[in-house]
Formats: C-alpha cells, structure tokens, sequence
C-alpha cells in the first residue's frame, strides 16, 4: 500500500486560479511575470519548492521598497 506521504506528494494542483488572480490584481509586479512562466499544473512538492523562491521575490520588492 503507498504512504499516504507519496500520495500527497505526487498529488497534482492547478495554478490557474492564482496565475490570473495575481496578474489581474498586480499586472506589474515582477512575481506576475514569474507566474506567467509556470506550468498550469505542478505536484505539491513543486508548489512548495516554487512558493519559497516566489515569496523571495516579494520580500526583495518590499525590501527595495517597491510595494
């Protein structure tokens, strides 16, 4: 029987939703244009891996005081 660790892990989610949320609401942000790039659908451990480099982006804008 697989783990129910493998089972979430190669469970598959859309980016969709958040992909044309995010750019509608922030058409210019560099993250947006990050985004844009990204397949409509990834694993939950890519979206995790991805989320951390994504956040880095908003934190270096903020950073740069370009909220």
């Amino acid at each position: 029987m697989e783990s129910l660790r493998n089972i979430t892990r190669d469970r598959r989610v859309s980016l969709i939703d958040l992909k044309q949320g995010f750019s509608t609401r922030f058409p210019r942000s560099p993250l947006t244009k990050i985004l844009l790039l990204e397949p409509d659908i990834v694993t939950i451990s890519e979206l995790l891996a991805k989320t951390q480099t994504w956040l880095s982006v908003l934190e270096n804008k903020k950073r740069n005081g370009n909220e």
